[in-house]
């Protein structure tokens, strides 16, 4: 069998990632050098970070790819070097991009859904929580914020504990289960409640839309506090075209809360797409439907709204239970009614705003070796999203 070119070789770089960043390393403009020499390849990569902790794992995953897809690359010789200060800024330029929220600009890939609810304890996080792991499931990608600094419960119910890290400023959000999650819960401790205000908060979920990684998801879906507080106001005016799941059980009192909630949203100008009835009924050992709760909220709150309801989900101690565990119930016990409920509530989301068509253009990075005075050639690699 011949060598592999450079092309060959690079190619295969491209799909490995950067264990931090999660992007792949001719992307992210760190592949500086291939060089073939008889059955040996040298590779020169370009680290982000000094004395990065990651050394071990270029060294390690580098060679082992290689040598796994060209069988006749006897030796791979991976030197390390790392980027320069200008070079990195224009890497975290490029990922930071010119808007402060990246969701707002009108070629984002992003499509927004903010679950609220009028009031509190109407299972609301679970329900994100759930839609965000079936949405995952259903193939695409997925960010979820966790903005209802009251609660800050998602973390849990997907199992995460650890805190953020950060590169540079930029916050890289942690991922279970297919889904990157962001709280104010990460940044707090559970015994130690935070106190926000209008403004801090204003910042908090700005910050957490401009400065965290999410990399332009399909979807990103925003856990808001329940009422119709400043969250809302703030979600609207930093995306634009965002769209609403409203969650509500069966009683009217609470429909009428959830309705205020609902026009509260329409008027700030984020657009309310569905309505997810919780608590629907309890389906008891003889296979009946007990309505526990009352009957017919969420219906008339999706008339009301003009808008369809998604779904009726049933009460099920799993579903709780399973949040609890840190493990959504979607994925646990997928034949279980709640979560087949919960399941095609995602789906019919994904009908109602489904996930914005990607831009065509790639840029293809330069082989080395480089002609010198490249200086503004990667600064422009990155906006290709």
């Amino acid at each position: 069998m011949p060598m592999p070119t450079q092309e060959q070789i690079s190619g295969v770089l491209g799909e490995i990632q950067d264990p931090e960043l999660h992007r792949g390393l001719n992307d992210l403009n760190m592949v500086r050098g291939i060089k073939i020499d008889g059955s040996t390849v040298g590779v020169l990569i370009a680290l982000t970070i000094p004395g990065c902790p990651l050394k071990d794992y270029f060294h390690t995953v580098i060679p082992a790819k290689l040598k796994e897809t060209f069988p006749e690359v006897s030796e791979v010789v991976v030197e390390l070097t790392s980027m320069t200060e200008e070079e990195r800024q224009a890497l975290i330029g490029g990922m930071k991009k010119e808007a402060p929220a990246p969701f707002a600009r009108s070629d984002s890939r992003t499509q927004v859904i903010a679950v609220g609810s009028g009031k509190g304890g109407v299972g609301k996080s679970t329900t994100t929580v759930n839609l965000a792991a079936s949405l995952a499931k259903l193939g695409h990608s997925v960010g979820l914020l966790d903005a209802d600094v009251w609660g800050f419960s998602i973390p849990r119910m997907l199992g995460i504990h650890e805190r953020p890290t950060v590169v540079e400023d930029m916050i890289m959000p942690p991922e279970m289960f297919g889904v990157k999650v962001v709280s104010i819960g990460l940044f707090t401790n559970e015994d130690n409640p935070v106190v926000w205000r209008g403004p801090m908060l204003h910042k908090a979920l700005q910050q957490f839309l401009a400065d965290v990684h999410w990399d332009e998801p399909e979807y990103l879906l925003i856990d808001l506090p329940p009422g119709t507080g400043d969250v809302s106001i703030s979600i609207a005016q930093f995306v634009p075209g965002a769209a609403m799941v409203v969650v509500t059980t069966p009683q009217a009192v609470a429909e009428k809360v959830a309705q205020r909630a609902g026009f509260m949203a329409e008027k700030t100008g984020l657009k309310v797409t569905g309505v997810i009835e919780n608590m629907s009924y309890f389906r008891g050992d003889d296979g009946k439907e007990y309505r526990i709760f009352g009957d017919g909220g969420g219906k008339e709150l999706a008339n009301r709204l003009g808008v369809p309801l998604l779904a009726e989900v049933p009460i099920d101690m799993e579903l709780r239970e399973f949040a609890d565990k840190g493990a959504p119930i979607v994925l646990q016990a997928p034949h279980s009614e709640v979560a087949q409920s919960l399941d095609r509530a995602a789906k019919e989301l994904v009908n109602l705003v489904p996930p914005k068509p990607k831009p065509t253009k790639r840029i293809s990075l330069p082989l080395m070796p480089q002609p010198a005075g490249n200086g503004h050639q990667h600064a422009h690699a990155h906006h290709h999203h």
